[in-house]
């Protein structure tokens, strides 16, 4: 179930907050706990069950973390070591084991070797988003940062909250935990949670299933294509994947905020980045922090020496792209960006005032772009096509018949005018905050643009066809 789908909208959504908001306050964790299962169970039924087996395993060691900790740190150190290795071996073999598998065969194969059989392992929706937080419990707990749930179905809350087990944020357990107690809640924060949904839903179905299409149709036309189309091609899917993740983070923290939480953001308009290490601070913020806490630092960050540190660095970015997707090209994608961030550290950081503004942030949009042609690529192969038709201005129109391929008509271009607008806005001079200030000061004209924008959007849910967030697939 997503939430740009006629039955969470028109069925789960309604009824859900209807039943959270009758019930005594008392019950209100019950209902999100209960919810959260159906939503999830919706989609994986099977692995909702491990999850919750795995997750009492997390709860008890939790316990025992905390008891220990003070005392007998060996017994703390057996337990994080247990807990990460099934966290972390239920992700290999859950989203992985196909890809380990494929790789063999086909060595097996270059040797002259049959091939062994097996049986594909179905993806759980959002299992990733899932294991990383259940690898932060206990660590946590041990490092001090939180105390154990005092009940499991806390803990199972703390997971399961259904605005954001698929695709975030990634959420730590000492951020949510309290507020899992007790909460306000209050009109004002349900009305702003609805608008930030309405925001949130309206440029999933406009914006970016809207530019998923013109994307879709460039890069279904192969090696050869002329190379404004590649441009195009390239412009609709940045914009597209920027639209859809974001929008997905959008109706996640309203919904939480419909329902009296309070999150992180996860996006601070990383277009507008001037270096590619600035846009991995304003890009899928909770999940760069998760590995800068958790791996980064573990591995020793910058207290080793400047090779150490880039060699660090490139670890964690190669790690983030094989996290992404079990595919070459995912990885591909993680070590391209983690040599373009180590090279900015060693070289290009340093003497970036020298450098006009206007400059840096068209070659870090150059960059990124280029970095999301091998993320949308089906392989590297096609992906290097793929750039190599960005650069050849030599007319390939003598190879293809363009005027028999749609492209990108008025609606295309009203959208990706509409996304460029909306992702360069602080460089026209306006911030984040003075957006955020006009909101708070204009709470009813906010609250008829969102009613507006989220009737829009069901229109559209209503006649279009079913696009899921591209994101479930990680």
């Amino acid at each position: 179930m997503v939430f740009s789908a006629s039955l969470f909208l028109f069925g789960f959504f309604p009824l859900f907050f209807a039943a959270y908001y009758l019930v005594p306050n008392k019950l209100k964790n019950t209902v999100v706990i209960m919810g959260s299962l159906f939503f999830y169970a919706w989609g994986a039924k099977s692995f909702v069950i491990v999850v919750l087996g795995t997750l009492f395993i997390d709860w008890l060691f939790g316990n025992i973390i905390a008891s220990k900790r003070a005392e007998q740190y060996h017994i703390v150190r057996i337990c994080i070591i247990v807990d990460v290795v099934m966290n972390i071996g239920l992700l290999l073999y859950f989203k992985y084991f196909n890809f380990f598998a494929d790789n063999i065969n086909f060595i097996f194969q270059s040797f002259g070797l049959n091939p062994f059989s097996y049986t594909n392992v179905l993806l759980p929706i959002g299992v990733s988003f899932v294991i990383f937080q259940k690898v932060t419990y206990c660590i946590d707990i041990a490092r001090g940062n939180a105390k154990p749930a005092k009940n499991f179905f806390h803990l199972v809350e703390y997971l399961l909250v259904f605005p954001q087990i698929i695709a975030g944020p990634i959420v730590k357990y000492n951020e949510i935990a309290e507020q899992i107690i007790s909460r306000e809640l209050m009109w004002e924060k349900f009305t702003q949670g609805f608008s930030r949904f309405a925001i949130g839903l309206f440029k999933k179905v406009w914006i970016a299933d809207t530019l998923a299409k013109y994307a879709d149709n460039v890069f279904s036309m192969g090696s050869v294509m002329p190379w404004d189309y590649a441009w195009i091609g390239i412009v609709c899917y940045t914009f597209q994947i920027f639209f859809d993740f974001a929008a997905y983070s959008d109706m996640a923290i309203g919904l939480l905020s419909m329902m009296g939480f309070t999150i992180g953001e996860n996006f601070n308009m990383p277009y507008i980045s001037k270096s590619v290490t600035e846009f991995w601070k304003r890009w899928h913020i909770s999940l760069t922090s998760w590995f800068r806490e958790y791996l980064y630092f573990p591995l020793g960050g910058n207290r080793k020496g400047k090779i150490r540190t880039y060699v660090n660095q490139w670890v964690v970015f190669l790690v983030s792209g094989f996290w992404h997707g079990a595919s070459w090209n995912f990885i591909l994608w993680g070590a391209y960006h983690g040599t373009i961030i180590c090279a900015e550290k060693a070289f290009i950081l340093k003497h970036v005032e020298k450098i006009p503004k206007i400059f840096r942030w068209l070659v870090t949009m150059l960059l990124v772009m280029i970095g999301w042609v091998f993320f949308r690529a089906d392989t590297i192969v096609a992906g290097w096509e793929y750039v190599k038709n960005m650069f050849d201005f030599t007319d390939y129109y003598v190879h293809i018949n363009p005027s028999n391929i749609m492209v990108i008509d008025l609606r295309g271009y009203v959208m990706l005018a509409l996304a460029a607008i909306i992702s360069f806005f602080p460089l026209l001079g306006r911030t984040y905050d003075t957006v955020s200030s006009f909101m708070r000061s204009h709470k009813s004209i906010v609250a008829v643009m969102s009613f507006i924008l989220f009737v829009l959007a069901s229109l559209k849910i209503i006649t279009a066809q079913f696009s899921p967030f591209i994101y479930f697939r990680f």
